[in-house]
């Protein structure tokens, strides 16, 4: 059983930080669930383009409130409490912050530790 509390990975080398993200990283493929599960926070007023080339992720929107647009099709979606968003086929998106979001976020495969996005907007290969 693994049991992790938001509190104790702070100022560990499972929080990581980015110049448009804070992620808490509960799980990671070390923990061998098969994927890893983060609590990532987004401040107000960014857009930022991603496209996870290596990975698939599932999103779900604890607080706040934004936008998400898919590229290849120009279609906009609205984000807040309750949102839940798949990006089933390395969806190329762009996600926008209104108000600070507060996400977990799920990738398949696990995220290994302390990666963060590339310029292209996505993690490297497993």
């Amino acid at each position: 059983m693994i049991v992790r509390n938001l509190k104790s990975l702070a100022g560990t080398d499972r929080r990581v930080e980015s110049h448009s993200s804070k992620s808490t990283r509960f799980l990671l493929a070390n923990d061998g669930m098969g994927y890893s599960l983060n609590l990532t926070e987004i401040e107000a007023g960014l857009e930022i383009e991603m496209r996870y080339d290596h990975h698939l992720e599932t999103v779900y929107c604890i607080s706040g409130t934004g936008s998400i647009e898919d590229m290849a099709t120009s279609e906009v979606h609205h984000i807040g409490p309750g949102t839940l968003y798949a990006l089933d086929k390395n969806d190329h998106h762009i996600l926008r912050s209104e108000t600070q979001l507060e996400l977990v976020c799920v990738f398949n495969p696990a995220l290994k530790g302390t990666e963060i996005r590339s310029p292209r907007g996505g993690y490297p290969p497993p």
